[in-house]
């Protein structure tokens, strides 16, 4: 049986899904949430979108208005609906049937017709058509070697001259050994072999924004993560 990069994540990812309930029935996080709670949810992937656009037009000198869009791993939509009111048309790509059907309902309730949801294990599909990809908290539930795989395949589907946004975890430094079970529930991923590879896909420039993100519960403890920005010849 020939070994299949795409189809593997897909596993892990609903592997991942199913271990945090978000396809255990036909419910999702979001049927816990009143309105109030529903609508932060929605504007806090506004705000999300809103960042990334700006570091995308500093780093790359181009807009999100008029892209078709990948969104890997979109979950109920809360970035990939924010994507769609800037964007012309946004294909949203997640591993749980009734994730889906969720964003579905919530691009419905925004009156949003330019957004199609569809498994991950379509991706090989839609190669060549999207000209944006952007990818967030998916890759720290995969493998690192099949995670490479998948952004390979993510960065080599994307139209010339298009751009992307993708964010990984990183190991941790050597000298926070102490902290290092934080990582175990996560993968991590090296910037020199993602740097590697996005060369070999096409890409001459690229940018990590590195950040540390707090460990919920805890006021000292953080773990580093990268969102890498970057443009394809």
């Amino acid at each position: 049986m020939t070994y299949d990069p795409v189809h593997q994540a897909q596993l892990l990812l609903w592997r991942a899904g199913h271990l945090r309930g978000r396809d255990s029935a036909d419910t999702t996080r979001l049927d816990a949430m009143d309105e109030a709670a529903r609508q932060r949810f929605f504007e806090k992937g506004s705000e999300q979108v809103a960042t990334l656009a700006a570091r995308i037009e500093a780093q790359t000198g181009c807009t999100l208005e008029s892209r078709t869009t990948l969104d890997f791993g979109c979950g109920v939509g809360r970035n990939a609906l924010a994507l769609a009111e800037r964007c012309e048309y946004v294909y949203g790509l997640d591993v749980s049937p009734a994730v889906l059907r969720e964003a579905d309902r919530n691009a419905s309730r925004r009156n949003l017709t330019n957004v199609e949801w569809m498994e991950a294990g379509r991706l090989a599909e839609l190669h060549g058509r999207y000209d944006l990809v952007v990818s967030f908290f998916v890759f720290q539930h995969i493998p690192s070697r099949e995670g490479e795989q998948i952004i390979d395949t993510l960065v080599r589907g994307l139209r010339p001259g298009g751009v992307g946004a993708i964010h990984v975890t990183l190991p941790p430094p050597f000298r926070s050994l102490d902290r290092s079970y934080l990582y175990r529930s996560m993968n991590s991923y090296s910037l020199t072999r993602l740097g590697k590879l996005l060369a070999e896909a096409s890409v001459t420039e690229w940018h990590a924004k590195l950040h540390s993100r707090p460990v919920a519960g805890t006021a000292e403890r953080s773990y580093e993560e990268a969102t890498l920005i970057f443009r394809k010849d």
